[in-house]
């Protein structure tokens, strides 16, 4: 026998060393063993397309209203009326923000407003304020 590896010098050896004298598993263990993991992994791969398809969200956001008004110091104030939508199965909270171009062409943006609980594949109307948005055309708005 080999010191290292303990094999016979003769050649190789036509059974696996086996020093404790344990049974061998018979082929049909191991393939059980292959078709187990392989059903596992694709249990896993459904329950989580599940999940991924089955949460918060994404938010879609219409402009349903726009006015102007004046608040307790009388600067103008822009509020807008959002129609947001939950287009996923959980309810939710969406983050809003509005965006407009000013009429010397620069961007301007409000603040991010957090709604109020918006329930799976439900919809709710969302008031929102911008100090700087008065003059401001092509006014437009983001959820997520």
């Amino acid at each position: 026998m080999c010191e290292r590896c303990e094999l016979p010098l003769e050649g190789p050896a036509r059974v696996r060393y086996n020093p404790a004298g344990l049974a061998l598993p018979s082929p049909i263990q191991g393939h059980a063993t292959v078709l187990v993991g392989v059903i596992a992994a694709v249990v896993l791969l459904v329950v989580g397309a599940w999940f991924l398809n089955h949460g918060v969200g994404p938010f879609k956001a219409q402009v349903v209203g726009r006015s102007v008004e004046a608040d307790a110091q009388g600067a103008r104030i822009t509020v807008v009326d959002l129609r947001v939508r939950n287009q996923g199965d959980r309810s939710g909270r969406a983050r809003c923000r509005l965006s407009g171009v000013q009429p010397d062409g620069s961007l301007v943006n409000s603040g991010v407003s957090l709604s109020q609980n918006i329930p799976g594949h439900g919809s709710v109307t969302v008031r929102l304020r911008a100090a700087n948005m008065s003059d401001a055309h092509d006014v437009d708005a983001t959820c997520s």
